[in-house]
């Protein structure tokens, strides 16, 4: 058997009304390729029937047994990928039609020691389809030190060798937040990343309020600082993540424990200048609080 240049991985759960959006995308792609992994984290809506719906032989439709998060789900199509290559779409957003021939090609004519492609996005309502804002890359080559400092990257933007999960290991389920933010500094740690400037994918979100899970987003974040040592060991670095989670705190509704966090976080580096610069980035982005809460749906 013929092996695929990439393969997709859209991991889904009770999202029949979005899905059949998400693979559709895959599918008008202008590079064909690829094989298209649905992994299925035991739906009980009507899934199955949505994607037996949709006749592409390139199409691998895996259903797990029982409901194991997200992070368990892509490690899963990671597993069963056979591609060079592995791109990865969430089953609410969507890719443009030059999403893969643009960074197939981009990353096929980089060397090894170059892991990842990304580009940018647009930030769409769920509600009436408006595009609210875009994302465009920064960073390249070596990423890993802006990437303690902040996740700059669309996860439905990534082109990433099969080989760097090998290196790196696989998204960590042990984390009830920032696991896309963990893989991608494990991967910086070994590979260089790259950019197109394009715009290849639009992030869907589903609103302006803050009702996310606090109860997950805080212990996860926390969890994800220990893990990494430059971040903890750094006051500055970790003066950044401080303040975001207090503001976060403060803006959900948890007052104490939000004050706590941001004094602490001045105490520990009170001249940082780009740390107040991120909180009011933060503040006063919604489409930023809006990632986060997408992020603590996806690990459920």
């Amino acid at each position: 058997m013929v092996k695929p240049t990439v393969s997709v991985v859209i991991p889904t759960y009770n999202r029949s009304n979005l899905l059949k959006r998400a693979i559709e995308s895959v599918l008008s792609q202008e590079f064909e390729d690829f094989e298209l992994i649905v992994v299925d984290d035991a739906s009980s809506d009507n899934t199955p029937e949505v994607v037996e719906s949709i006749k592409d032989g390139r199409i691998r439709y895996v259903r797990l047994k029982r409901n194991s998060g997200g992070p368990v789900a892509r490690n899963i199509g990671i597993k069963k990928a056979r591609g060079k290559f592995i791109a990865l779409l969430d089953d609410d957003d969507e890719w443009l039609p030059n999403r893969l021939e643009t960074q197939v090609r981009k990353l096929e004519d980089l060397g090894r020691e170059f892991g990842v492609v990304y580009g940018g996005f647009y930030y769409v309502s769920q509600r009436d389809g408006r595009i609210l804002g875009k994302r465009l890359p920064r960073y390249r080559g070596e990423v890993y030190e802006p990437l303690l400092r902040e996740n700059f990257i669309g996860s439905p933007t990534l082109l990433i060798r099969r080989e760097c999960f090998k290196r790196a290991g696989l998204f960590d389920p042990k984390l009830t937040s920032s696991q896309d933010w963990d893989m991608w500094l494990r991967i910086a740690k070994h590979y260089k990343f790259e950019y197109v400037s394009e715009i290849v994918a639009k992030y869907y979100v589903h609103g302006r309020q803050i009702s996310f899970n606090m109860g997950k987003y805080i212990p996860g974040r926390e969890r994800f600082i220990r893990k990494h040592p430059d971040i903890w060991r750094n006051p500055e670095v970790l003066s950044i993540h401080l303040s975001q989670m207090g503001l976060l705190l403060l803006l959900s509704g948890h007052p104490e424990k939000g004050l706590k966090y941001l004094i602490h976080s001045i105490a520990m580096a009170p001249f940082n200048l780009e740390n107040y610069r991120k909180l009011m980035e933060l503040a006063f982005d919604s489409r930023s609080l809006e990632y986060i809460k997408k992020i603590l749906h996806f690990n459920r």
